[in-house]
């Protein structure tokens, strides 16, 4: 289709619905069934998806980009979750459909690990070897190995003070 691929990277079915050329895939990737790479706005403009070497997303994860969603390597996606860097307009006496969008990069450090059914959303840096909970929704960023949970994500523990 288009999609900047290197290397070796392991793809069950997978949906690409447009702007595939603004998507890169990076060796040793691996995306399970179900997974949806969408890329809004015009096509080609610049690489909006990137996943790293060695990433692995979950099945039935959707990364919806406008501007950029930047996935470093070694992370893990789990299961169910999604991943967008925008959101509409709100503004009064406008309808929310008619709004353009806003957009704020998006960037998941490398070794971190998003648990299943996770909502990251837009302007989010989660850091380098975090740990994000299982149904959390991200709305602010995440420090290097820390532990987050819950709705809005709060942190609830440090990956350094668990070691033994």
């Amino acid at each position: 289709m288009g999609v900047g691929i290197e290397g070796h990277c392991w793809l069950q079915p997978i949906e690409i619905p447009r702007n595939f050329q603004d998507i890169r895939i990076e060796k040793g990737a691996s995306l399970d069934r179900g997974v949806i790479l969408l890329v809004s706005g015009e096509p080609g403009k610049k690489t909006r998806i990137t996943l790293g070497e060695s990433v692995y997303v979950n099945r039935h994860t959707m990364i919806d980009a406008s501007e950029s969603i930047a996935i470093e390597r070694d992370c893990m996606i789990g299961p169910f979750c999604y991943i967008t860097d925008h959101d509409h307009g709100t503004d009064q006496g406008i309808a929310v459909k008619d709004q353009p969008l806003v957009a704020a990069a998006v960037t998941i450090e490398k070794e971190a690990w998003i648990g299943a059914h996770v909502t990251i959303l837009k302007g989010v840096r989660i850091g380098r070897g975090a740990i994000v909970g299982a149904g959390s929704v991200v709305t602010k960023s995440v420090e290097p190995e820390t532990i987050v949970a819950g709705v809005p994500a709060r942190t609830i523990g440090n990956r350094q003070a668990t070691k033994q």
